[in-house]
């Protein structure tokens, strides 16, 4: 698992997660890879800060799963 934090929120309900573990990247997510103990995605701020398990996705880059918001 990695930590970090929301940085980009679109009202499609995908986002972009940014973390110090892979630094100078943009790690995609869509709202279906939260998990349904914690915010749902209406709720969900930038800046908020989660912990998320990386997947490598084709030639497209990361992409988070299994997301938990720990604030």
């Amino acid at each position: 698992m990695l930590t970090g934090k929301i940085i980009k929120l679109s009202p499609q309900g995908y986002g972009f997660i940014t973390s110090k573990e892979r630094p100078f990247t943009r790690i995609f997510f869509h709202w279906s890879a939260l998990v349904q103990s914690t915010k749902k995605f209406p709720e969900l701020k930038i800046g908020d800060k989660v912990e998320f398990e990386p997947r490598e996705v084709n030639d497209k880059g990361l992409r988070a799963i299994k997301i938990n918001v720990v604030n």
